[in-house]
């Protein structure tokens, strides 16, 4: 492709996400609107390094404004439960995007490993059944799920990412959606089943989100996206969504033992309570409506508590720690296979830096901090038995 070509690439790509110039070049890093202003017009010469700055604003890859075609990959359907509208829908959603295909093609160079487009959503449920049996559907549903298909065990949120990501194929996919930020799902035809999590949330959050759009991907061939959003309120494929994550997280036979382990003379504690949610690492306020509906607690009392606060306070308190763990920025399975793939001169050094979002200084400390030294031999050999 052209100089010239690659200029007016650049200003579509900017303009299509609804970017002025000056708000662009700051995102960008250019201390001048100017600069940007003058590459766009051809007037300036485009540095490598400026060209990957800028891929990654626009949520593209360097590759899509070096090649001849403009002609995007088919984009694939992407399910919110709540995004907002304009340049920051449309770019989340571009670099989501962007990621699971990056996430596919390091699978097929260090694993040799297919997309598997249609794992998730093989599994035959009846959408009748959902329409007609409602949330007792649901529950077994989710109840299959957890101890048949994924057999997560008596923790489920503890084991669900790996489980997901190493046995399924499923990518997981972090960034920064602000608080207040949606996660969402999609399946693509070249890259499989993947869903978008909030970095910016909690732990306990963020469980609760994949075990949600876990359902959409289980469900994707049943509902439409007319079926999950409705303008005056929550759809009803949203509610069995999170009754589908309630469950599935919180297994009603370890939940019973749990709970009647820390009665005392027909009382349980706040601090028990939290206690348990700790341990099945969800929210507090997740935890107390499952017990509802398993009838341990009485909806007025778990009102009550949730309205003056009480149990909040401390449930803050007890969980900061919590909150001051690092943000995922990329899933481990990610990483890992990025730093395979450098390893075994699949990639570039350059290309490693835009697969993981780093400058090509940040490369070798980004290694370092995930425990591999570019000076080892990591293809050392063991014969087997």
């Amino acid at each position: 492709m052209g100089a010239e070509e690659i200029h007016v690439r650049l200003k579509n790509e900017r303009e299509a996400l609804g970017l002025g110039v000056l708000e662009a070049a700051g995102r960008i890093g250019f201390r001048s609107y100017q600069t940007l202003s003058s590459i766009e017009s051809g007037e300036r010469e485009l540095k490598a390094w400026e060209l990957a700055e800028i891929a990654k604003v626009y949520g593209r890859s360097v590759d899509y404004f070096l090649k001849a075609s403009s002609i995007e990959e088919k984009k694939p359907v992407v399910a919110w439960r709540s995004a907002a509208e304009g340049e920051t829908r449309a770019l989340n959603e571009r670099r989501f995007l962007l990621f699971c295909r990056n996430y596919q093609r390091l699978d097929e160079l260090v694993n040799k490993r297919s997309c598997s487009s249609a794992s998730m959503s093989s599994y035959q449920f009846d959408k009748s059944a959902f329409l007609s049996r409602k949330f007792e559907y649901v529950g077994e549903v989710a109840k299959l799920v957890g101890s048949y298909y994924l057999n997560l065990g008596s923790r489920p949120a503890c084991s669900l990412v790996c489980v997901l990501e190493e046995v399924f194929g499923v990518k997981i996919i972090y960034l920064d959606l602000g608080f207040g930020g949606s996660a969402a799902s999609t399946i693509g035809e070249d890259f499989g089943p993947s869903v978008l999590i909030n970095s910016s949330d909690a732990l306990w959050r963020r469980n609760y989100d994949l075990a949600h759009e876990l359902f959409h991907l289980l469900t994707w061939n049943l509902f439409n996206q007319e079926d999950l959003n409705t303008e005056s309120e929550k759809s009803d494929v949203e509610k069995w969504a999170d009754a589908f994550a309630s469950i599935l997280l919180l297994p009603e036979d370890e939940l019973r033992l749990e709970f009647n382990k820390r009665i005392i003379n027909g009382s349980i504690s706040c601090i028990s309570l939290i206690e348990i949610a700790r341990e099945f690492e969800v929210s507090t306020e997740a935890l107390l409506w499952r017990l509802v509906r398993l009838e341990l607690l009485r909806s007025n009392q778990v009102q009550d508590a949730l309205a003056n606060g009480g149990i909040k306070d401390i449930d803050k308190k007890e969980r900061v720690c919590d909150w001051e763990t690092e943000k995922p920025r990329l899933s481990p399975r990610y990483t890992r296979l990025a730093i395979k793939a450098l390893e075994l001169g699949k990639i570039s050094k350059a290309k490693f830096a835009e697969y993981t979002e780093q400058s090509i200084g940040e490369v070798t400390n980004f290694l370092k901090r995930h425990g591999y030294d570019e000076n080892e031999d990591y293809l050392s050999e063991f014969s087997t038995t």
